[in-house]
């Protein structure tokens, strides 16, 4: 992968404003990714409407409407190329559509086929090739701590989807004659069944949205995706690194290379001054030139100029009288003094009305609005079981985040605490620590062994947290994930003993890992409050406080 050669500034972005560069990532590339979409799915939509739109126009929408998750790989390749500069036409993606349907595809039409983030998914399917548990395992990496925004982005295109077709549905309508749109109408809320004409207007205009928003889909779903491995794998620190070392060896280059003497460079600054100077100072003559003499007259006379402009003062108003009277002459000049009749036919409609039509007008009004209810009706059951079906899967998916307190009921079936036995090179068996444990941490820093003193310490304060606390921890386990441990989920009673856990830490990555000597009295306070949080006096102490309890 060529990171330099990204069209984009590759830095952690913010997923509201991953979602703002997306849409324009789409707009600058909408003539390639149009075409795209015109010479790979779109002989297929044709293909789907004659064979279904004269029979079966409702399987020829379901089966247009369901095939999206294969549409959407179109968007994505274009997108994965010209991201890296990567020179793509409509023929490039004519003879990458057999790559398509390599990974991924039957588990996107059947099981993921409602899931709302799967543009975000779409790219491990399709640009890593990943499947089964491989893919799972990327998704869980790509999707920890992060706040699920595709499934946002989602919901904002499909109503703006909806909006826009319906919108063009009713500026269609509009644009018909009047019997046409009342038909039409009449058509689409007394469910009569529409003509071949309207099914085929309503398809060719439901593709053309579904190809604009679509693609806006899925180039949010790929940006939210490069956004999550800038920020894991760090491809803004990489990049840094790689100009940093463009420049050393640029100046490498540069310093085996002959330097110029310095009598020559001195005379070719000399030069350069001499010609800055000589040219500052004719700019000054030249433009001075062209400063006006007298600049007060010319102020004058463009005030002059304006109040010619300005309208005349307004007379004062008059009275009610003088004015009756000033009409009265006016409309005496009988060029103002005119009248003309003008006749004109205008529709009253039928004089007698039947109680039949009124009754007629009635039921016709409440057919519609049956159908509007019953139309209503059906959209909200889909909707509830749709976010019935979304609460389900969050529940299943997110569980263990919910911390919905019923822990209590399943402690009896959940494993004892366990430790592993070696952690970040250290072993954390309770065998393996001495009798006392500061003073043989203690000796080990005076014999400047500041690692082993420090890890001692360390290791035997998570032997005692397991213990204890039901401190559970994996065989891969870091130091951050025993400070969330710490910080979070265990219900240590003393803030104090938090704050030494996180000191202890702390002076621990610090020697360890930055090769750093603690002083001797930050030491010596570390073993004492070991002693105090940890000692046996203190454990003595704190089961006698339970047991009167």
């Amino acid at each position: 992968m060529n990171l330099e050669a990204l069209t984009l500034e590759v830095r952690p972005r913010t997923p509201w404003e991953s979602m703002d560069l997306a849409v324009r990532l789409a707009v600058s590339h909408w003539r390639l990714l149009l075409s795209s979409w015109m010479v790979s799915v779109f002989p297929l939509f044709l293909i789907i409407n004659l064979i279904l739109l004269k029979e079966h126009p409702y399987w020829a929408f379901f089966l247009v409407w369901f095939l999206k998750p294969l549409y959407d790989r179109v968007p994505l390749f274009v997108l994965s190329r010209v991201i890296f500069s990567e020179k793509t036409t409509w023929k490039d993606v004519i003879s990458a559509i057999p790559s398509f349907f390599k990974t991924g595809v039957f588990s996107s039409l059947t099981l993921y086929r409602l899931d709302p983030g799967r543009a975000f998914a779409l790219p491990v399917r399709q640009l890593e090739g990943l499947n089964g548990k491989r893919r799972r395992q990327r998704m869980h990496t790509l999707g920890r701590n992060c706040n699920n925004r595709e499934v946002l982005f989602f919901i904002l295109c499909f109503h703006l989807e909806s909006l826009v077709s319906w919108g063009l549905i009713g500026i269609l309508l509009m644009m018909l004659p009047v019997d046409m749109a009342m038909q039409g109408a009449e058509t689409i809320f007394l469910n009569e069944e529409p003509g071949l004409l309207v099914n085929a207007l309503s398809m060719g205009l439901y593709f053309l949205v579904m190809m604009i928003v679509e693609t806006l889909y899925v180039s949010g779903g790929f940006v939210l995706y490069l956004n999550r491995r800038i920020i894991l794998e760090g491809w803004d620190i990489e990049l840094v690194f790689r100009k940093l070392s463009k420049r050393y060896s640029l100046k490498k280059d540069q310093q085996k290379s002959t330097p110029l003497s310095a009598g020559a460079g001195s005379s070719l600054q000399g030069n350069t001054l001499s010609i800055i100077i000589i040219s500052l100072c004719s700019n000054v003559i030249f433009f001075s030139s062209f400063v006006p003499q007298n600049a007060q007259a010319i102020a004058q006379n463009a005030s002059a100029v304006y109040e010619k402009i300005l309208p005349p003062v307004a007379l004062q108003p008059l009275d009610s009288e003088e004015s009756a009277k000033l009409i009265q002459q006016v409309m005496a000049d009988p060029i103002f003094n005119r009248f003309k009749q003008v006749e004109a036919l205008e529709y009253i409609g039928k004089i007698d009305k039947d109680k039949d039509d009124l009754e007629s007008t009635r039921s016709w009004l409440a057919d519609i609005f049956e159908t509007i209810g019953k139309t209503l009706a059906y959209v909200f059951e889909i909707v509830l079981w749709v976010l019935a079906l979304i609460a389900v899967f969050l529940l299943v998916k997110y569980w263990d985040r919910l911390q919905l307190g019923w822990g209590r009921l399943f402690k009896a079936k959940e494993k004892p605490a366990q430790l592993p036995e070696m952690l970040f090179g250290l072993d954390v068996r309770e065998e393996s620590l001495p009798d006392d444990v500061t003073a043989h941490a203690i000796a080990l820093y005076k014999q400047q062994d500041y690692r082993a003193s420090l890890a001692l310490l360390y290791r035997a304060a998570l032997a005692y947290l397991v213990k204890n606390y039901e401190f559970n921890l994996a065989k891969g386990a870091t130091e951050g994930d025993c400070l969330a441990l710490v910080t979070k989920k265990l219900s240590i009673p003393s803030e104090l003993e938090i704050k030494y856990f996180v000191d202890l830490t702390r002076a621990w990555q610090l020697t360890a890992y930055a090769h750093r000597v603690i002083p001797a009295e930050q030491m010596d306070q570390l073993c004492m409050n070991w002693s105090r949080y940890y000692g046996k006096d203190y454990v003595q102490e704190r089961e006698q406080e339970g047991e009167h309890e």
